[in-house]
């Protein structure tokens, strides 16, 4: 009689664990769909921001000198049939795409260079400070943000 009253005792000490046990686990799981949603909205600012750079590069590719152009002081164009974009009017188309792309779906974009390495291309750099977790900075060892950079190009023809 006597070990039948131990192994009682035995079992009533394990009672309650596995509540403890499902409560780790809930919180475990609940820490991963947090950071795979941070993750994830991550990403989709970065493809935001590359399909802004793309729009507008897109823009400051069809950045001509036009008073120059059609005064006739333009370089004629190049074997491949481009013409020469104005540094100055780049930068200035690219400013104005950003400020609208900004306040369309991006707040914070900032422009970080405008350039064209063979004088038909436009290759536009942008930077975007991205806030993941539904606003619980101060948790985060990035509580300052990540800075995200997306670089588009197009070919003027």
């Amino acid at each position: 009689m006597k070990a039948a009253h131990s192994r009682t005792s035995r079992h009533t000490r394990d009672d309650g664990n596995i509540s403890v046990l499902t409560l780790g686990l809930l919180v475990l799981v609940m820490l991963t769909l947090l950071v795979v949603a941070a993750a994830t909205a991550v990403h989709l600012q970065r493809v935001r921001l590359m399909h802004l750079a793309d729009e507008v590069a897109a823009d400051a590719a069809d950045s001509l000198d036009l008073p120059q152009y059609y005064a006739g002081e333009a370089p004629p164009p190049t074997d491949d049939a481009a013409l020469r974009l104005a540094s100055a009017r780049m930068e200035a188309e690219a400013q104005v795409h950003v400020a609208a792309g900004a306040q369309d779906q991006l707040e914070g974009v900032r422009l970080v260079s405008v350039e064209s390495p063979d004088g038909s291309t436009a290759v536009v750099t942008l930077s975007l400070t991205v806030h993941p977790l539904f606003a619980l900075e101060p948790l985060m060892p990035f509580a300052t943000g990540i800075e995200i950079r997306a670089t588009g190009s197009a070919r003027n023809f």
